[in-house]
């Protein structure tokens, strides 16, 4: 038994990932220039960075309470900045609330428009959209026929 829990233990050192050295001397280091964080007793915040490779980040986020205690949300505003890989500098503002994550940047791609069928098809059949409603089924009285 002690021979088996020995060989399981060599198995498993043997199957571990092996650290490699040279893989790490060779990422420049990156140092960061400016640094901010602070954050008030309720929730609210504020930080940012600056990195000599050219990244920036910022974020604010506002608490908003909510009509029950111990609820609410928070709203955050921000940036990132970097430089990528063919040398330009890409930015991209966001805001995060309840409607989620929403980006805006001019080298994101933006949703096409409405086609026209689809709207015909939200006005004649409304069920088929129950989702958009919050997940509400829109129920259909039954027809009656004399």
């Amino acid at each position: 038994m002690k021979m088996f829990a020995f060989l399981l233990v060599v198995a498993v050192a043997a199957a571990a990932p092996q650290f490699d050295q040279q893989q790490f001397v060779s990422q420049p280091q990156v140092r960061i220039l400016s640094q901010k964080n602070e954050q008030d007793q309720i929730g609210n915040y504020e930080y940012a960075y600056e990195q000599d490779n050219g990244q920036r980040v910022q974020e604010v986020g506002r608490v908003a309470p909510g009509s029950q205690p111990e609820t609410g949300s928070i709203e955050q505003q921000g940036s990132f900045e970097f430089v990528g890989d063919d040398g330009n500098t890409y930015r991209v503002d966001y805001t995060a609330n309840e409607g989620g994550f929403q980006p805006q940047a001019p080298h994101l791609p933006v949703a096409p428009a409405q086609i026209p069928e689809y709207a015909q098809l939200r006005q004649e059949h409304p069920e088929l959209f129950w989702a958009e409603s919050g997940g509400a089924v829109i129920q259909q009285q039954p027809q009656q026929f004399f």
